[in-house]
């Protein structure tokens, strides 16, 4: 498939879900104590791949004042930091054919873009999710110059599978009473 397919090039501050916004100042680095010492606001901020989460709609019409954004990661970091977890699993054709298929929780593949504006094979953290002012992404998104957003339908695509994740329910009963009522008669 070619990689085209997946992403248009933009450039501005105009925002639409399934922007990508690289090295954006996007967090506080440290440990908050309790009880906060009086230092504890002067903020530490690092720089982290996102891709915007929040829907075109509300950005367009200015109905939120904070965006919601996923952490970027390239696959290789991925498995860098899997495998310094201990999770060995992420080495496993089957864990590749999972990413594929979505059906890896809180994870989300990208494919790469190999163009003017180069991504790797990239993987949507849905555990690292971030809240930033729209004012500042528009004005960050502004300085940018060329970047990267998801076509439709891989823009919806990513939607879905973060509603997927976001709306995991585990009920608190066990029901394989029931499937064993079934073979009984």
């Amino acid at each position: 498939m070619d990689d085209t397919c997946w992403y248009e090039i933009v450039t501005g501050d105009t925002l639409f879900q399934g922007n990508f916004l690289l090295a954006c100042p996007s967090r506080l680095e440290r440990d908050w104590p309790w009880p906060l010492p009086p230092d504890a606001l002067a903020m530490q901020w690092v720089t982290t791949d996102l891709v915007v989460l929040t829907q075109s709609c509300n950005l367009q019409h200015s109905r939120i004042a904070e965006v919601f954004l996923a952490q970027v990661a390239s696959w290789s970091t991925v498995v860098k930091e899997e495998s310094a977890r201990g999770n060995s699993t992420v080495l496993s054709r089957e864990f590749r054919k999972k990413l594929i298929e979505g059906n890896i929780p809180g994870l989300s593949l990208l494919h790469k873009h190999s163009d003017s504006v180069f991504l790797d094979w990239s993987v949507v953290n849905f555990r690292r999710l971030y809240s930033v002012p729209l004012v500042f992404l528009q004005k960050f998104a502004g300085s940018c110059g060329p970047r990267l957003r998801l076509r439709s339908p891989y823009r919806e695509h990513l939607a879905q599978a973060f509603a997927r994740y976001f709306m995991r329910v585990g009920l608190p009963h066990d029901a394989k009473a029931f499937e064993k009522e079934g073979d009984a008669k």
